[in-house]
């Protein structure tokens, strides 16, 4: 049953990926409509498209350390350094993710007074923050786990030499 949750989840991962990435390419698209729409926001085009470009990259970078990070829990290497730092680099992708929202907070509030995508932006931040948290609970976790099975470790090992 493991098996078959680690190839689901993978498989899910995968197409978030191939998802993400085609947003990506919609962002562009979208940039193109709304500065048709609207030539006077053309100054804000390229900073706002580079931002939110910056959003897809690094939560793809997030997923693909998380498939690393599942390979391994498949592979029954969950109390390891490697698990460890996955987990710490997909909760530092996600802070950053914060980081880059209050960016687009910040340069289009400069830029346009009370508009409407900030409450988007909002929303992507704290989420992404409550996801970091996460991320970083379970890195304490495992460090925990690599803390307690080195111990162990020590402890048989110490035993075997008594004898």
């Amino acid at each position: 049953m493991k098996n078959f949750r680690v190839k689901f989840i993978g498989t899910l991962l995968i197409v978030a990926v191939i998802v993400l990435s085609f947003a990506s390419y919609g962002i562009f698209k979208f940039s193109n409509i709304m500065t048709k729409m609207y030539p006077m926001f053309l100054n804000m085009k390229y900073p706002m498209l580079f931002l939110c470009e910056s959003i897809v990259v690094v939560l793809i970078f997030a997923i693909l350390f998380g498939i690393f990070a599942l390979k391994k829990y498949g592979d029954g290497k969950v109390f390891g350094r490697e698990m460890l730092f996955d987990l710490q680099v997909i909760a530092l992708s996600f802070i950053g993710i914060c980081l880059i929202s209050i960016l687009c907070i910040i340069y289009t509030d400069f830029n346009l007074d009370g508009s409407i995508t900030n409450l988007i932006f909002i929303g992507i931040s704290i989420l992404s923050m409550l996801i970091a948290q996460i991320f970083l609970l379970l890195s304490d976790l495992i460090k925990e786990g690599i803390d307690l099975k080195v111990e162990n470790d020590l402890t048989i090992w110490g035993r075997v030499w008594e004898k």
